[in-house]
């Protein structure tokens, strides 16, 4: 729904996308969303932003539109102060708070997107059914004609080579080992502190479409045909302490769903 104030422009599965919304959801900051098409949405990101800007999350927060999510966080943190904070004001915490919220922009931002678009481009039916999800019909039924251009554009800008999709496994793995040594094997353990940050919520959210945890634009849904590879590594992972811990960030500090995207199979209905 729209919000008067402050509207994320968004493509509903990308987890850069589900970071902001976790980040302003987690802050209690309203706001509306507007789904984009991929491919059509540059002309919207680029106005938005002055020619700026060409991917998304764009936020525009009472008038002022801020690109990229690293962006929108430390925006959120300037001027909504007495909402719950998310990165310290200062000091050691502040510093290593944003030194991992980069590093898993970097680890899980950008590897894990490529080697599950990888898997799933491999799985036509897959990809189609998670990409155009949450539109309504007559935009679904658009976007799956559109389709062949729309993989084209996901090989071309984000697979590139079988070389880079196996260097982006080696590359999430070791962002999984990180995590777990920062947690100390713990998934009841924030990375930072005592409480939930900007680093946990950027490598939780990050990190989900491969965990497709309930509450994320991933979760599996009833009917649905899973990409075997990508289900492979969900129950490699659910096997190790990382794997539990994205559980239970998403369980006990993701207050709501996804933006415009049904329960998954495992939740009941009411």
């Amino acid at each position: 729904m729209p919000h008067p104030d402050r509207t994320l422009y968004q493509f509903p599965i990308s987890h850069f996308c589900e970071k902001t919304r976790w980040n302003l959801d987690a802050k209690a900051i309203p706001y509306g969303v507007r789904n984009l098409l991929p491919g059509v949405h540059v002309r919207v990101t680029k106005r938005l932003t002055g020619g700026r800007g060409h991917s998304v999350p764009v936020l525009v927060d009472r008038g002022t539109p801020l690109g990229d999510s690293t962006d929108i966080a430390l925006h959120l943190e300037r001027a909504y102060p007495s909402a719950p904070r998310l990165i310290p004001a200062g000091g050691p915490e502040r510093e290593r708070v944003l030194e991992l919220e980069a590093y898993y922009d970097e680890t899980a931002g950008v590897h894990v997107r490529r080697w599950a678009y990888a898997k799933l481009i491999e799985e036509e039916s897959e990809v189609k059914s998670l990409i155009f999800r949450a539109f309504p019909l007559p935009v679904r039924l658009i976007g799956r004609a559109m389709f062949p251009l729309v993989k084209k554009n996901i090989q071309r800008h984000y697979v590139q080579s079988p070389e880079k999709v196996e260097a982006s496994r080696v590359k999430l793995l070791e962002g999984l080992e990180r995590l777990e040594r920062e947690i100390q094997g713990d998934p009841a353990r924030y990375l930072v502190g005592d409480r939930l940050s900007i680093a946990d919520i950027t490598a939780a959210a990050l990190y989900s479409p491969l965990m497709r945890p309930e509450g994320s634009p991933y979760a599996p849904q009833r009917g649905e045909r899973a990409s075997r590879q990508l289900e492979r590594m969900r129950e490699e992972l659910l096997a190790r302490p990382a794997g539990q811990w994205f559980v239970r960030r998403y369980r006990e500090d993701r207050q709501r769903l996804a933006r415009g995207f049904p329960p998954g199979a495992d939740t009941p209905r009411t």
